[in-house]
């Protein structure tokens, strides 16, 4: 007989009952909000950034979802002070249950022991753990990146600094009793090597935001306007959404590849549904943050999540999270290490409409129509298999040879 199946996930030590916490950021900031995801299954919620001193960027929000490009950018943003922070922590913990309750933080001030003074106050408010945000680009890292100076060095100019970053983890670490989560950015490549810092410094977890900065589109006759309404002009925006996916993936299975098989690691970047939750874990994550789904469909989606989830586990053979984590690094090859197949693509001529849109493949001499007709000389072909992704009526296929090409 199998197993039952088990979702819940051990940090520090904390047990959150699945995987799933809601990423800092605009659902985050209220009891209400934290009220609400606990209603919606979810595991724990990391408050909105509040920052200490007052935050020397804040302002209303500005945010666009680009629905055809499955993209959420916001440049402006209101950060949280800490004692509104403090305020919606010391309530929740009234008025909630099970979920687990991490402040989102950053210390921007002179005094060398000021995150520790900060994290205190949270630990002492009912935090289940500190959460360091050493990830945010639309700080000191957004002005340095478009050429302003700045003595700041907050958020993602923090978390990839290898030398200051372990020194604040490590007195905050011995400044507290409960777990301390540290939030890195994978801005400037160092994303792994940030998360062994933090580690060795006594972290109970790392994890990526996966947000890059970038420039939205703009509009090539009206190039001093802006995409975002109520504002003028653009900077630097925080990018998110299902489009980041690839690179998240990249950041989770980079920390896990570097640091090994034993740290908490939490996985974060256009998680939506069973399968992006899943693939995040199989590349090394052990919880997920969530954030921009969130802004767009609240919270009541989540049991829907956890039923999938738990279907899927009994499908696979799965008894917990443990058991798949990891599992896509077995199928990860370096370059050198791939095996290729020699093949060509191959025509089905009774579905082919000679749309043309394979005949103007630019990289391909194989595909030629004499008479109107898509002919693919099976000699020349490479085997890329670009033509297979372009046909819209599905009439062309791979096919391996059995046996390899004259003088290969």
């Amino acid at each position: 007989m199998s197993k039952s199946i088990d979702i819940s996930v051990k940090l520090g030590n904390l047990t959150l009952k699945n995987p799933f916490i809601v990423g800092s950021g605009p659902t985050v900031k209220s009891v209400d909000h934290i009220r609400q995801a606990e209603d919606g299954g979810w595991a724990g919620v990391s408050v909105k950034l509040a920052i200490d001193p007052v935050p020397y960027l804040s302002l209303p929000p500005r945010y666009r979802w680009l629905k055809k490009e499955k993209l959420h950018i916001f440049t402006a943003e209101e950060r949280l002070t800490p004692g509104v922070s403090l305020n919606i922590i010391e309530e929740a913990r009234k008025v909630t249950n099970e979920i687990k309750i991490f402040p989102n933080i950053t210390y921007d001030g002179d005094d060398p022991e000021g995150w520790v003074k900060l994290a205190k106050r949270f630990e002492n408010a009912g935090a289940h753990g500190i959460e360091l945000n050493m990830c945010c680009p639309n700080m000191s890292f957004n002005l340095t990146t478009t050429g302003e100076t700045t003595e700041k060095a907050t958020g993602a100019s923090l978390g990839s600094d290898l030398v200051e970053l372990p020194k604040v983890v490590k007195k905050i670490v011995n400044g507290v009793n409960i777990p301390v989560i540290v939030k890195l950015t994978p801005e400037g490549g160092k994303i792994a090597q940030a998360a062994w810092q933090s580690l060795i410094a006594g972290a109970a977890a790392v994890g990526g935001v996966a947000n890059r900065l970038g420039i939205p589109d703009i509009d090539i006759t009206n190039p001093m306007g802006t995409i975002y309404r109520l504002q003028d002009s653009i900077t630097l925006g925080c990018l998110s959404g299902p489009w980041i996916r690839p690179l998240a993936l990249r950041d989770t299975y980079e920390m896990r590849i570097y640091n090994g098989s034993e740290p908490f690691i939490i996985g974060s970047g256009g998680v939506s549904d069973l399968s992006s939750a899943v693939q995040q874990i199989m590349t090394g994550a052990d919880a997920v943050w969530i954030c921009t789904e969130t802004m767009i469909r609240g919270f009541d989606w989540m049991p829907k999540l956890i039923d999938n989830l738990k279907s899927y586990m009994k499908d696979m053979g799965y008894n917990s999270i443990s058991d798949f984590r990891d599992i896509l690094h077995k199928n990860i090859k370096d370059a050198s290490g791939l095996k290729v197949y020699d093949g060509f693509a191959k025509v089905d001529l009774d579905k082919c409409t000679a749309c043309g849109l394979c005949w103007n493949i630019g990289h391909c001499s194989s595909i030629t129509h004499p008479d109107g007709i898509t002919t693919i000389d099976e000699v020349s072909c490479a085997g890329c298999s670009t033509c297979v992704d372009v046909c819209a009526p599905k009439a062309i296929e791979m096919v391996q040879r059995m046996h390899s090409r004259a003088g290969m």
